[in-house]
């Protein structure tokens, strides 16, 4: 892999159909703008850590958020996502230990992790406790939405480090 890929970026609709139409449009732009800001960098870049002391790098925030999309997994009953990089429920080494050899690896993690919290709640109301949990879904969303958030305000600093890009 020499370089990632930049995604299309879809805003979402200003007048949502419903609640759900809502939460999900707005998750899937903040998640596919994690994938911007990743965007045409090599792996080397994306393990850069460019704000000492800080241990962030773009590549730890796609292997930190493959895990906390875990939230969703909870509904579809199947064992934990083992991911290229071991990922352990509860783990805060994400950030640490970051190959750019795996950046693929990662990447392709973070799809399946993704792809699999859609599949999750495809059915799910929003009002649906998570199993063992006291959350809804709708919590779960909300939750997300603002994870990422904050996760995308740091990776628009990393990338001005890197290489001066800014932007939505």
């Amino acid at each position: 892999m020499s370089v990632w890929g930049v995604p299309e970026r879809v805003e979402p609709p200003v007048d949502p159909v419903d609640e759900l139409d809502a939460l999900v449009g707005r998750l899937e732009f903040q998640r596919t703008t994690l994938l911007v800001k990743c965007g045409g960098l090599t792996p080397e870049q994306l393990v850069f850590r460019a704000v000492p002391p800080s241990r962030l790098s773009l590549l730890g925030l796609v292997r930190h958020l493959s895990g906390v999309e875990a939230w969703f997994h909870e509904y579809d009953g199947q064992p934990d996502h083992l991911y290229y990089w071991n990922y352990v429920h509860g783990s805060t080494t994400s950030f640490e230990e970051l190959d750019p050899t795996r950046a693929a690896d990662d990447l392709a993690s973070y799809r399946a992790s993704v792809a699999r919290s859609r599949a999750a709640v495809a059915a799910v109301g929003l009002d649906e406790r998570s199993p063992g949990e006291d959350y809804t879904l709708r919590w779960i969303y909300l939750h997300m939405i603002e994870e990422y958030a904050r996760h995308n305000g740091h990776a628009d600093l990393l990338r001005e480090c890197i290489d001066g890009a800014t932007g939505e």
